[in-house]
């Protein structure tokens, strides 16, 4: 396409009246019409109405239209319609550019509405200088088998394995222990409506069904050496009680589970009196129902969860309810008395803390500052405690004090993370791609994942993940294949001096080398983040659909005119972005000086471009990413962030003024900080 006249269409949308009652649409289309290459521009009541889109099919047909420009709502959630619309127009989708005139403008700006109009006329001139530069692009189709690996064979793992296997896919469970059963091997019984059932009893039951399963195969005392591949076509090399097996995998189920924080430095003695235990410890001592040698058991709950570190543990507070009516029902001359901050417990758990009320439990709450203390006096564990309802304090001689902790993820975490390329939190849990819009999938195709490998929970909600995974995991299997979207790295090794650091920083291993050391791209794993480009030294890479030369454009166009009044932003797709929107959803009013380009990722967003925009006179620049420790591209917002304190450094010496560049961090419900952003960034620049 690059001999042929470019002749871009420009569709401007009145969305009833939440642009039109702001913006001067007319205005904004007439505009339009004199932007270079600009072939034809429109007003639309309704873009993204049945009539109104098969009219942009006819106009994109009769004005032989090869670029187009949607003006309207944010890409978040309508490009996928429109991409498909010009698709059905001849038009290839990737010759399309969305300008969001609703969230970042008419909602934001509703006492302005001059003001308004000038920003819409910019973004709509931004988007245009992209889409003139825009080539063709195409999805990425890899075939995908039937063969799922579930890592770890609890409750979770059993369950998606079993819903994998019944769909007629081949189940592959790989568990590091010598059994199935996970966490529950060592708990006693699992509360259910208002009866305990025994964990064994759930075990077996699902084990037995899988053993016979003629789709499900098991390894066990089974260990994970390496990793390699992608969605489909996944080569797995197992170590199995000191042998090796190579496995062929389609895709991957991550089921790991969780284990106790224990406490250190021997906080409440634990670790230096065996009389001092956690709540999965006593689980092991109900199973045996050996509790002769005890009289007097005081609980303490919340050790090492819901505290600064780290937040409430989700499944504390029933457990010690569980267990101390466990006691009870052993032996009713047990002395339990629980010791609480709150007690946070659903609807359905609210009949045990009755029972366990009748059963004699005692339950005393001290406050979140002044924690039990646990001391042992000639011999005697005591426990202090501060009775908050009461307003006095207490001493309490204990046999047995049980724990009840937080958690953290498996000790086989670290090593998955590396062979799967995902990322986890401080506490070791696995990170999903997005909380509501993925929260069984992680940021490459054919990985899931779910129970506690994610973070804890009860049993119910576990197997209901466990299904939620499989099906997942089931549907490219039933499909036959997966298509990738084409936002992904080039590379030209014309100026290429093998420095390596594309293939050491990609977060998805998508970028390997030859024996000269030359690099290319796996374009079936390559996510389109941007890192590798940013960093290039020789700007070799390219990113399809957000080249250099195409956000360059964007910059000059927004700082064309006034550039002294306008802060240059470049925000994420994902939760940056997100946060725009939910301040435009919100209708937070900021001041009217963003100019905003959005980029997949903060790490896409190179030193030169803010060079660029400095030297054309911008107020300040804005670089908004993925809220720590999150980030879609797994290490992309710590890529950026090294990247500019880098930019800073380097601008400094230019002479320019580093404290202009501003970075923030914001997740995609966040919309009031964005705004705040905004203001604060207009009062320090001094904009007002």
């Amino acid at each position: 396409m690059n001999d042929e006249q470019i002749r871009v269409g420009v569709f401007v949308c009145d969305c009833g009246s939440n642009i039109a009652g702001v913006v001067n649409v007319p205005e904004v289309v007439e505009y339009s019409k004199g932007l270079k290459d600009v072939a034809f521009a429109d007003e639309g009541r309704w873009s993204c109405s049945v009539d109104a889109l098969a009219e942009m099919q006819e106009s994109i047909k009769e004005h032989n239209l090869n670029r187009v420009v949607i003006a309207s709502c944010t890409p978040r959630t309508h490009e996928p319609l429109f991409k498909q619309n010009v698709k059905e127009a001849g038009l290839n989708p990737y010759l399309l550019e969305f300008v969001s005139i609703r969230e970042q403008v008419s909602w934001v700006h509703m006492k302005e509405p001059e003001k308004a109009t000038q920003k819409a006329k910019d973004l709509v001139k931004m988007g245009v200088a992209k889409a003139i530069l825009l080539e063709e692009g195409e999805e990425i189709r890899l075939p995908v088998k039937t063969d799922c690996m579930i890592i770890g064979g609890g409750m979770a793992g059993m369950t998606a394995a079993l819903n994998v296997a019944d769909q007629g896919f081949n189940a592959i469970i790989v568990e590091k222990e010598p059994q199935l059963g996970g966490l529950l091997n060592r708990i006693s019984t699992i509360s259910h409506d208002h009866d305990e059932i025994l964990a064994s009893e759930i075990v077996n039951a699902r084990k037995d069904v899988l053993e016979s399963h003629p789709n499900a195969k098991i390894y066990t005392g089974a260990e994970i050496e390496e990793v390699g591949g992608y969605i489909g076509n996944y080569k797995v090399t197992l170590n199995v009680n000191g042998g090796s097996e190579n496995l062929d995998i389609s895709t991957i189920i991550v089921a790991t589970g969780m284990q106790e924080i224990l406490p250190e430095d021997g906080r409440f003695q634990y670790g230096t009196d065996p009389r001092v235990i956690t709540q999965l410890q006593l689980e092991e001592k109900l199973k045996s129902k050996d509790v002769s040698d005890i009289k007097d058991v005081v609980i303490i709950n919340c050790v090492n969860s819901k505290n600064e570190t780290r937040g409430c543990c989700a499944i504390g507070c029933p457990v010690s309810v569980k267990n101390a009516l466990a006691l009870k029902k052993l032996n009713k001359d047990i002395n339990v008395h629980i010791l609480y901050r709150d007690l946070s417990m659903v609807k359905d758990e609210q009949a045990h803390l009755q029972a366990a009320k009748a059963a004699g439990v005692k339950f005393i709450r001290f406050p979140d500052n002044r924690y039990p203390e646990v001391t042992n006096e000639d011999g005697n564990l005591v426990v202090t405690v501060f009775d908050i309802l009461l307003g006095r304090e207490f001493k309490m001689p204990s046999d047995r004090i049980v724990l009840t902790v937080g958690f953290k993820g498996n000790d086989t975490v670290e090593a998955i993370k590396g062979h799967l390329k995902v990322s986890s939190n401080q506490d070791g849990f696995f990170q999903e791609a997005h909380i509501k819009l993925g929260p069984l999938d992680f940021a490459s195709d054919g990985l899931s994942l779910c129970g506690c490998a994610k973070n804890p929970k009860a049993l119910k909600e576990t197997c209901e993940e466990g299904m939620g995974a499989a099906m997942r995991a089931s549907i490219p299997m039933k499909n036959g294949y997966i298509e990738a979207e084409g936002i992904v790295a080039e590379i030209d090794l014309t100026n290429c001096n093998n420095c390596s650091i594309c293939w050491k920083r990609c977060p998805y291993g998508a970028i390997q080398i030859n024996e000269e050391k030359e690099p290319s791209v796996i374009k079936a794993l390559c996510k389109g983040c941007g890192l590798c480009a940013a960093d290039c030294p020789k700007d070799c890479i390219t990113i399809v659909h957000y080249t250099d030369e195409q956000l360059l454009a964007q910059v000059e166009a927004a700082l064309e005119e006034n550039p002294d009044k306008k802060i240059l932003g470049f925000v994420c797709h994902w939760c940056a972005l997100g946060g725009v929107d939910m301040a435009g959803v919100s209708r937070l009013q900021y001041p009217t000086n963003a100019r905003l380009i959005r980029v997949m990722c903060s790490a896409r967003v190179p030193i030169s471009l803010i060079e660029r925009a400095y030297e054309l006179g911008a107020a300040g620049v804005l670089v908004a990413g993925c809220e720590f420790p999150t980030c879609h591209y797994i290490t992309g917002n710590y890529a950026c962030e090294t990247r500019i304190k880098r930019a800073k450094k380097k601008l400094t010496k230019k002479g320019y003024n580093a404290d202009n560049l501003w970075l923030t961090w914001c997740s995609a419900a966040d919309g009031p900080k964005f705004a705040n952003v905004m203001r604060d960034m207009v009062k320090e620049l001094g904009l007002e």
